[in-house]
C-alpha cells in the first residue's frame, strides 16, 4: 500500500526532498544577510552623517549599532562556516 507520508523520507526521494530544502533554506538565507547588510549601510550612512554634522550623540549611537551588527554577522558566519564556505 502507497503511504504518501514516507515517500519523501525513503528511496531515491529521500535525498532530493533534502536536497532542495537545503537550497531552499540557502536562499532565504541569502536573502535575509543581504537585507541585514543593506540596513548595516544605511546606519554607516547615518553615522558619517551625523559626524559630518557634529552631532556626536548621533555619531555614537549609530557606532555601536554596528559593532552590534558586526557581532551579529561575525557570529552567523562562524555558525554557517564549513570547509568549503557558506552552505548553498
Amino acid at each position: 500500500m502507497f503511504a504518501p507520508e514516507k515517500f519523501f523520507t525513503g528511496g531515491p526521494f529521500a535525498s532530493a526532498s533534502i536536497n532542495s530544502q537545503n537550497f531552499a533554506d540557502g536562499l532565504y538565507f541569502m536573502y535575509l544577510f543581504e537585507s541585514s547588510l543593506k540596513e548595516r549601510n544605511k546606519i554607516e550612512e547615518a553615522r558619517i552623517t551625523a559626524m559630518l554634522n557634529n552631532d556626536l550623540d548621533l555619531a555614537l549611537k549609530k557606532k555601536t549599532e554596528l559593532d552590534y551588527l558586526d557581532g551579529v554577522f561575525k557570529l552567523t558566519m562562524e555558525i554557517h562556516k564549513t570547509d568549503g564556505g557558506l552552505d548553498s
